[in-house]
């Protein structure tokens, strides 16, 4: 299955014609509330390794579980490898922790969650990066377009470190948060459902390799 090779430098021509929206944020850092048990749609802290979500290794990389984790593996330079939950969801927030454990000398990569995606990699990705960066994507047509374009903020942990996402994919509206702070929010209406992944993407000639764990699906 080659379904991993979308390059997100392919769209910065078109970089100008995304809606963007980045919201101010303060220093310090806040615990995120869990979701209430009522608004639950899905958790997951990747115990079982039977509990649905894409297992396989790649010509660029890998998705599976791994030690009471989900990994995400980039081994190419500029390839996005997710791995999906075989799910499907229209509105809901999605948090998870993230722990960068590998990178390249400059912690140049991405990684975070994607919603609504298509089965092809098509759909909206919120995304921090180990150089201490965030961004809204689209994933469409084999591109990235780039919805909230990559920003620096010190909510984001650099380095081999965790990053608490929270996701939200309601209606036309998709925002991210990292440890507790709200850092962006975009509208578009491309996709209305789909499954939910997690990514991941180095930029270097050396694997990027991220664990997920305490992932929890809710009501937005």
């Amino acid at each position: 299955m080659n379904k991993r090779m979308l390059a997100v430098l392919i769209l910065l021509a078109v970089a100008a014609l995304a809606c963007t929206c980045n919201l101010p944020f303060g220093p310090a850092q806040q615990t995120p509330a869990p979701p209430t048990q009522a608004n639950v749609l899905f958790q997951d802290d990747f115990s079982n390794p039977a509990s649905g979500w894409e297992v396989g290794d790649y010509d660029t990389g890998s998705a599976g579980y791994k030690d009471g984790v989900y990994a995400v593996i980039s081994s190419n330079t500029t390839s996005t490898m997710w791995g999906v939950a075989n799910r499907s969801f229209d509105n809901l927030v999605i948090e998870v922790d993230a722990t960068q454990v590998s990178a390249g000398p400059t912690n140049d990569n991405d990684y975070g969650v994607i919603c609504r995606e298509q089965g092809d990699g098509n759909g909206y990705y919120l995304l921090v990066s180990g150089d201490g960066y965030y961004a809204i994507l689209k994933g469409a047509g084999g591109e990235f377009e780039k919805l909230v374009d990559w920003t620096q903020s010190d909510a984001v942990r650099q380095g081999n470190a965790t990053n608490h996402i929270k996701a939200v994919c309601n209606g036309s509206t998709l925002e991210l948060s990292v440890n507790g702070q709200r850092l962006a929010t975009a509208s578009d209406s491309t996709f209305t459902q789909g499954d939910i992944a997690l990514t991941t993407t180095t930029y270097e000639d050396v694997p990027s390799e991220v664990h997920f764990d305490n992932l929890a699906v809710s009501k937005p």
